[in-house]
């Protein structure tokens, strides 16, 4: 790669393709009017080629998300797990609140996925007691007291904990536009009556999906007005066991210690390289897993890997100019070689080739520069850009 780069590396970006060709991997439950009894996948409205209105199928960030936290569990048994508890609860006894561990130091996932804690009141000013004696049981008295003759009151902030993921996710979309539905029919058959009908309708797509993971937050919390990272009885605890610090010249920014960083961004790394989940799997068994991957290290948060497949004759393609062009702009901003896994013979015929005769031939850039690209399989991609992890420290 040149070395007339701007900055350490600071973030993380990719893009990949997973196979869903007879699929449901999220659902948005009964069809509407005449397929009451149809079960149906989570679809948005786009325009197609002839620029008509068509329904496109997709997977929300919500669940992927879910499936990769769970996938990042089973990849990683030795790491404590987080999980979803009940925070609070209503009059009735029902959780109204819920959340994770929300201890990013213990728990790689909340390090990773980030959190949420709401409070009520938040960002409103809460006055504590004067300090003087008496005030309690002669309010009256006290309110007439001077201002400059009492203690002021101590007044703060009502702080919500609130970490901000920094794994970034966009839905799974699908490639193809139109002809991807597909209708399965069947009967529950009962041991008296008639049997009864259900429809499921799946589909026979590409999904692709762009990530991000902001490197340089992992480990580091801000606490900054009335949303802190991090509790403040967990500052408390680890600053006083050693396990935080605060960072140089900051009264409210804390990193950790020993910063598993580079550990924790490679584990998601991989996590997502043999990605597994989705609905409907007993039915429609399907391998998440990408097919293809592109990812690199950069020293901004851009998302610049975006956009860059498309379907001819029905076969998934990568658009090479559109990538070479995404290369050539970002090139001063990458910091890492561009890692491209392809599962062989996933790709159509012809875009298979083409993007491996241009890396074979230096990856030469529209500009006419070249630039590093690597080409493996998806899992090798991740495991080299882990390796670069480890170089770059």
């Amino acid at each position: 790669m040149p070395s007339d780069k701007i900055g350490p590396l600071t973030h993380i970006t990719g893009t990949f393709l997973i196979q869903a060709e007879g699929a449901f991997l999220n659902g948005a439950g009964l069809d509407s009017g005449e397929d009451r009894n149809a079960v149906i996948p989570k679809t948005y409205t786009d325009i197609n080629e002839k620029g008509q209105r068509t329904r496109v199928p997709y997977v929300s960030a919500q669940a992927w998300r879910r499936w990769l936290r769970l996938t990042f569990q089973e990849e990683n048994p030795n790491e404590p797990a987080t999980e979803l508890r009940a925070l609070s609860f209503n009059a009735k006894g029902n959780p109204d609140k819920i959340g994770t561990e929300m201890n990013p130091i213990t728990f790689a996932e909340d390090d990773i996925f980030g959190y949420m804690r709401a409070e009520k009141g938040q960002g409103r000013v809460k006055e504590s007691d004067t300090g003087d004696e008496g005030a309690e049981e002669n309010p009256e008295e006290a309110a007439d007291v001077p201002a400059e003759k009492g203690k002021k009151a101590k007044t703060e902030k009502t702080k919500a904990v609130m970490r901000p993921s920094p794994f970034v996710s966009s839905i799974l979309r699908s490639i193809r536009k139109d002809g991807w539905q597909g209708d399965d029919e069947g009967f529950v058959h009962l041991k008296e009556g008639s049997p009864l009908p259900y429809k499921t309708k799946f589909y026979n797509t590409q999904l692709q999906g762009v990530f991000g993971l902001n490197y340089l937050r992992l480990g580091v919390f801000r606490n900054d007005g009335d949303r802190i990272e991090l509790d403040e009885s967990l500052v408390k605890q680890y600053l006083n066991d050693g396990s935080l610090h605060a960072q140089d010249g900051s009264a409210n920014i804390y990193e950790a210690v020993q910063n598993k960083r580079r550990e924790r961004a490679t584990m998601i790394l991989r996590a997502l390289a043999v990605l597994r989940g989705g609905a409907k799997q007993a039915q429609f068994g399907t391998d998440v897993a990408p097919k293809v991957i592109i990812v690199a290290g950069l020293n901004c948060g851009n998302l610049i890997f975006n956009d860059l497949f498309e379907e001819k004759n029905g076969e998934p393609t990568v658009k090479l100019d559109a990538l070479k062009q995404t290369i050539e702009d970002y090139r001063h901003r990458i910091i890492t070689p561009v890692f491209i896994g392809v599962r062989d013979g996933y790709l159509q015929a012809a875009s298979e080739y083409e993007l491996k005769d241009w890396i074979q031939a230096g990856a030469q850039l529209n500009d006419g520069g070249n630039t590093d690209v690597r080409l493996s399989s998806p899992v090798k991609a991740v495991e080299a850009l882990a390796g670069q992890l480890a170089e770059l420290g």
